[in-house]
């Protein structure tokens, strides 16, 4: 009699259900706005994003998700455009860098041993210099930091326009590969935009 092999598809199934849990809600979310708001004309909105409740020591760093890539808020200085097409890229460079990592480190590689040596090589990459990854890299560091020194963390704020749901899909990807950040997520509609200095020390218009 033949033996048949189990196979697992733990943890596929698992990132697949999650990440439909995430895309399910947002579908939900939109919809629910969109008819509180039908009818009425679409017009630019000012929102201002605050996080009410949140510990002294965390600091909300914003990122809106659009059809033509992210706009990141850092905690200081002007919001920063990355093209779609940039994030594309940074995910390509992503893979090869993790490629080689765990052919370094061999079939019995921890996750935690990847990350910590994928954690050097984005420091010192070229390619992702001034990206979308290294800046996120540069927030995860600062907090590791900040655990050190009892100072503020950093925690970045996904706001989902209903044109930017790739967008966050492939920013939420690169997260999960390169860092270990938590990430909050932001339903926004269509027309709202946030102000200039939005949070502390920002200001300005978006840098390209």
């Amino acid at each position: 009699m033949k033996t048949r092999t189990p196979i697992s598809l733990f943890p596929f199934l698992s990132v697949l259900l999650s990440t439909m849990g995430i895309l399910s809600f947002l579908a939900i979310t939109f919809m629910l706005i969109a008819r509180q708001n039908q009818g009425q004309a679409a017009t630019q909105t000012v929102r201002e994003i605050k996080w009410v409740g949140a510990p002294e020591y965390v600091r909300p760093v914003l990122v809106e998700c659009r059809s033509d890539g992210v706009r990141y808020h850092p905690p200081k200085g002007r919001p920063v455009v990355i093209p779609y097409t940039s994030l594309l890229g940074e995910m390509e460079r992503l893979k090869q860098l993790d490629q080689s990592i765990r052919r370094q480190l061999g079939p019995g590689a921890e996750s935690f041993q990847v990350w910590l040596m994928m954690k050097t090589v984005i420091q010192n990459d070229p390619v992702l210099a001034g990206g979308f990854i290294r800046r996120m890299h540069d927030l995860e560091m600062e907090n590791l930091r900040w655990r050190r020194s009892q100072g503020q963390e950093s925690y970045p704020i996904m706001l989902i326009y209903p044109d930017g749901v790739k967008t966050f899909d492939l920013a939420s990807l690169l997260l999960e590969t390169a860092t270990r950040l938590k990430v909050g997520l932001e339903p926004m509609l269509e027309g709202w935009r946030l102000p200039f200095g939005n949070m502390a020390g920002q200001g300005g218009p978006p840098a390209s």
